[in-house]
């Protein structure tokens, strides 16, 4: 109560009450009529982490002419914690009869072996039928490789086991070294560390053991420093969450021992204020946040992954970690002669730009939306 009197005393509104006034407006249906007016067709990327309230402003929105247009991958829903769901996109066709479904399975970013890992992964990872006979949890699909010809003969996929975070460091800079000194990868700054949490009792034995090896290495969002040409000169170490939409040639996950079911879900504890019950089983909601937290991070990678863990991963990994070749038994032979460099395609690729929209009609009505909700 106070946080809100403060926005009204300072006539300053947040993004969640920005959302919530919206959809406030347009439950109006002479106001929704001159917002929405003059649109024909919508889109909408990420649907997958699309909130309650972002569905019904998108939905109302389109409630005239029902062209309404969401891409998303339910796979890459991370944001349950600010009350995202993944119900959006795994029921957005019963919202329209007619919804055509176009599926997007070709990967152009990695490795055919890391493609197959991860998709093996999302299949296995947790038990996403549903007990009630429903739709299940997660759409099927298989991902493929854009070209399985364009990539070296070289084990994509590997592990790192070491005796703890220091040890594991240790190797993740011994194999960096090696990449760099063979010249597969031009700087440190081609790869990333991906961890569940970059708090210092998780990410600080990591930094110290590659700052021992002599790589440059910054916890920050942002990912590393740049020189004057916009390179990055440092091995990003930043969060699985932070990763999502980006890529990295080399690509670390940290750790494969980390018990994920020792969290208590975020979700868990906000569902009570999200406006509407879980639809997924609340004893599996663990499970599920962790395989699609996991698939985001392996799917960064372009040309080779890494899994690390202190020896006995846990017990969730034991179906794709037991066969993985280890990093110290490595034919370092096919990987030296490779050269890690941006795909053709991507070279002068500028980063995409988003542009966010207000129609000047918008403006008044939330003006008197605020004095209608300080009147209360």
């Amino acid at each position: 109560a106070r946080y809100l009197r403060l926005l009204r005393q300072r006539n300053l509104v947040d993004f969640a009450h920005l959302q919530v006034w919206a959809d406030a407006l347009l439950q109006d249906d002479r106001i929704a009529r001159e917002i929405s007016g003059g649109i024909r067709h919508l889109m909408c990327d990420e649907y997958q982490d699309t909130s309650r309230v972002q569905e019904r402003i998108l939905l109302r929105l389109a409630e005239a002419h029902g062209n309404l247009c969401v891409v998303g991958d339910d796979d890459q829903s991370l944001y349950r914690f600010r009350g995202a769901s993944v119900e959006n996109i795994l029921h957005f066709p019963g919202h329209f009869p007619d919804c055509h479904t176009v599926a997007l399975t070709i990967n152009y970013r990695s490795h055919p072996s890391i493609v197959r890992f991860y998709d093996d992964w999302m299949a296995t990872a947790a038990d996403w039928s549903n007990p009630e006979g429903g739709r299940p949890f997660r759409h099927a699909k298989t991902i493929r490789p854009h070209d399985p010809d364009a990539y070296g003969e070289y084990p994509a996929v590997i592990a790192v086991a070491g005796n703890g975070p220091a040890g594991e460091g240790r190797q993740i800079g011994e194999l960096l070294r090696f990449l760099k000194r063979h010249e597969v990868i031009a700087e440190y700054g081609q790869a990333a560390l991906l961890l569940p949490s970059v708090r210092h009792d998780m990410a600080g034995p990591y930094l110290d053991a590659l700052e021992a090896a002599g790589i440059r290495a910054r916890c920050v969002p942002s990912g590393g420093s740049r020189d004057g040409l916009g390179h990055r000169r440092e091995l990003t170490v930043t969060t699985i969450h932070q990763s999502k939409g980006r890529e990295w040639d080399v690509v670390i996950t940290g750790s494969l021992d980390f018990d994920h079911r020792s969290v208590d879900p975020v979700g868990r504890s906000l569902l009570p204020h999200c406006g509407r019950g879980s639809f997924e089983p609340a004893d599996r909601i663990a499970d599920f946040d962790h395989a699609r937290q996991s698939y985001v991070a392996f799917s960064r990678a372009k040309y080779l992954l890494v899994l690390t863990t202190s020896g006995r991963p846990h017990g969730r990994f034991d179906n794709i970690s037991g066969g993985l070749p280890r990093w110290a038994e490595v034919d370092r032979s096919g990987l030296k002669r490779q050269r890690f460099r941006p795909k053709a395609s991507d070279a002068g690729r500028e980063p995409a730009a988003t542009s966010v929209l207000s129609p000047p009609g918008v403006i008044p009505y939330l003006k008197r939306l605020h004095v209608r909700m300080g009147q209360r």
